[in-house]
């Protein structure tokens, strides 16, 4: 189950589920693979022009704590099937941790 307070998020893809935490770990693992600032790859999630290469990237880090055997072309792989768009929702999920102002405002 997902819990975005604690950096969470939950998806499931031809039947499994994963699990998705961007702790300050996935945060310094997502910045040492895409070799930039996490604060860029939050600004194309926003502006949904997020590179392939950084949603890769921060996928594969957010998969890290709950499921280690999965590698950045395996995160690739997971991409390809649950969709881009999907991704990046994932992705804004879990980011809120960090950056709570992308809470959605209420209307």
């Amino acid at each position: 189950m997902s819990n975005p307070h604690r950096g969470e998020a939950s998806f499931e893809v031809e039947g499994k589920a994963y699990r998705v935490r961007f702790s300050w770990n996935a945060a310094a693992e997502y910045e040492e693979a895409a070799g930039k600032p996490l604060s860029d790859a939050v600004i194309g999630i926003a502006r949904e022009r997020l590179s392939a290469r950084s949603l890769r990237a921060m996928l594969w880090a957010g998969l890290q704590e709950h499921h280690q055997d999965v590698t950045v072309k395996e995160a690739g792989l997971l991409i390809d099937k649950m969709g881009r768009k999907e991704a990046q929702r994932v992705m804004g999920v879990a980011l809120r941790y960090f950056f709570p102002e992308l809470e959605p405002a209420e209307e």
